[in-house]
């Protein structure tokens, strides 16, 4: 029993150095909206949209995955989806973005915000169901008074 148990932290510890360490992380409203606007200098107007966004669409998470019925995933704090935006093992139509999708679930929301961007010049906030379910026709400023 002894030799299965330490069996079991060796394949552990050899796909912890195959996949690396993970860099997912789960944002604050106001933490994530502050990036926004000063890291990344987004208007005011974008940032509680995509900080809209985030909230239904991941709970701002980074690394949040789904997997759809058509087998194409939804990737990162933005829910961006492997059959337009991004590449990854998915049969995808267009890799828009020019990205790898693993990338979108990184700490780091500057790609995630950049392929956002993208999507957002190509489709309009309505591309995202949550924008469509939860922030379109909301006072998106009375939501973000906390933050500002």
């Amino acid at each position: 029993m002894r030799m299965l148990s330490c069996w079991w932290l060796l394949v552990i510890a050899v796909v912890e150095v195959l996949v690396g360490p993970s860099s997912a992380k789960v944002y604050k409203k106001c933490e994530m909206a502050g990036i926004l606007e000063r890291q990344l200098r987004l208007p005011r107007d974008q940032i509680k949209n995509f900080v809209c966004i985030a909230q239904y669409e991941s709970g701002f998470n980074t690394a949040a995955l789904n997997r759809n019925k058509n087998g194409s995933k939804d990737y990162g704090i933005f829910q961006i989806n492997s059959m337009y935006w991004c590449h990854d093992d998915t049969k995808g139509k267009s890799n828009s973005c020019g990205i790898q999708c693993k990338d979108l679930l990184s700490d780091n929301l500057g790609t995630a915000v950049t392929c956002a961007q993208k999507i957002l010049k190509s489709q309009g906030y309505k591309a995202w169901v949550a924008y469509n379910n939860n922030c379109r026709n909301r006072n998106l400023d009375a939501y973000m008074a906390e933050c500002w």
